[in-house]
């Protein structure tokens, strides 16, 4: 049996000893035609050969399609018989280039594979709008992957902004279906990035113990949403800078953070609304004695930077769309393009240093730190927050609660549970009618 010859959108393999080579011709027919089809067990020549197919074979392939090509595609891989023969036939398409092999990109040249050189690669990423075409795309998920919690915040929070209409009757598929990020039962990229319970984001911290960066005294890992994780990382700044106690008007005492909390808020939910998730991405905050360093794994717009959007005001140039436009709908972004103006305003004004720099596939925003003037203060617990706010108003509601400390249901929770353990309020009533009894301080 002879399936004839190989093609642009064709490409045939003896077996799966030339993987590493067929996930290359897969990035360059993508690059080409955004579809093609790969056999293993076929002879250059079109001759069936046949194919050993074991009980991981097709697991092993998937694998290696999912961790070499970038963005990630999702093709279909599968065992045929032809002329009494084997083989694996893997069917591919994608509109989201250009398509990377293993960090490297790859055109189709009739049945040939070659390397693009960087103007080739340079004039197809500016002739494609990859902006929404990745966020629109349908996951294989429905609402069972909703982080809930989650959703239901950012609904009150949008609601109480007045940027979104009250819903006679929450619904979460009614929700996410107005914000674009539903789908015939299934959330679309931008939905799962955002809202998603099976933590598709990762976020690294760290701090160290000088500049260098070989001695930290606390790191971590975080996987979570989008939604989540900005809170996760605004809270642990905030946790690991210093705070100076000054006089207010009243003779109160008001703490005041060495760089400006507001700027820092902004600067990360930049790096998770630009961030780009095609790959695999992980977004970065490093704290040394001299600056908090906000790692954007997205690359920075091509001959511009932060402080000429601010500066210009030029028009947003957003990677992400749909998320973007979700942020806004919760007031995390306030307007579009208006960012960087914020935070260089608010830096200008207080006298705080910034800076910026590209990297490799991505690039970060440092600020300084006030390391000689600034006298260390210890943070409110959460519990002590929730309590105080209690103490003011024993009726709040844990949604209430959360807004108001910028921290999660979920974590007020905990607050509540911990305070009612020590026997420092006690529930009164049922859940939807009752209050907080104060008990001690």
């Amino acid at each position: 049996m002879n399936l004839g010859i190989e093609s642009e959108t064709i490409e045939f393999k003896k077996s799966t000893a030339e993987l590493e080579k067929a996930v290359d011709n897969i990035a360059s027919m993508l690059n080409k035609h955004g579809h093609g089809t790969v056999y293993f067990g076929v002879a250059p020549n079109g001759d069936v050969t046949g194919q050993v197919v074991s009980a991981s074979t097709l697991e092993d392939i998937a694998k290696k399609i999912k961790s070499a090509i970038k963005p990630m595609i999702y093709p279909e891989i599968k065992e045929e018989k032809i002329g009494g023969k084997t083989v694996v036939r893997v069917d591919f398409s994608g509109s989201e280039k250009p398509y990377a092999s293993k960090g490297r990109y790859y055109k189709r040249v009739f049945d040939r594979t070659e390397e693009m050189t960087p103007q080739e690669l340079k004039r197809m990423m500016s002739a494609t709008d990859n902006a929404s075409l990745w966020e629109n795309n349908l996951t294989r998920y429905g609402l069972e992957a909703v982080d809930h919690e989650a959703l239901n915040t950012f609904y009150r929070k949008a609601v109480a902004c007045g940027r979104l209409a009250q819903m006679s009757l929450y619904d979460e598929a009614e929700l996410l279906t107005g914000l674009g990020l539903f789908e015939d039962g299934f959330l679309t990229n931008a939905g799962y990035y955002l809202f998603s319970n099976r933590r598709p984001v990762v976020l690294k911290l760290a701090v160290y113990v000088t500049d260098e960066r070989i001695t930290f005294s606390d790191i971590n890992r975080l996987e979570d949403n989008i939604y989540n994780l900005m809170e996760k990382g605004f809270s642990y700044i905030k946790e690991h800078i210093n705070w100076s106690v000054r006089m207010g008007k009243d003779t109160s005492r008001v703490e005041v953070p060495e760089i400006p909390v507001e700027a820092v808020r902004e600067i990360i939910v930049n790096s998770f609304a630009h961030a780009d998730y095609r790959g695999e991405s992980e977004n970065e905050i490093v704290i040394t004695p001299t600056r908090v360093e906000i790692y954007n794994p997205g690359e920075f717009p091509e001959k511009y930077t932060p402080e000429m959007f601010a500066k210009k005001q030029l028009k947003s140039m957003p990677r992400n769309r749909v998320i973007l436009q979700t942020l806004y709908k919760s007031k995390d972004v306030e307007a579009f393009g208006s960012g960087f103006r914020k935070v260089y305003a608010i830096c200008e004004k207080e006298g705080k240093r910034t800076d910026f720099s590209s990297k490799y596939g991505g690039f970060s925003f440092l600020f300084y730190r006030d390391v000689l003037t600034s006298v260390k203060v210890k943070k409110p617990s959460t519990e002590a927050e929730v309590y105080k706010l209690l103490r003011d108003d024993p009726k709040q509601t844990r949604m209430q609660l959360s807004l108001k400390i910028k921290k999660t249901v979920r974590t007020v929770q905990r607050a509540l549970n911990k305070l009612s353990l020590e026997a420092k309020i006690k529930r009164i009533g049922s859940n939807k009618t009752g209050y907080w009894e104060i008990l001690k301080a």
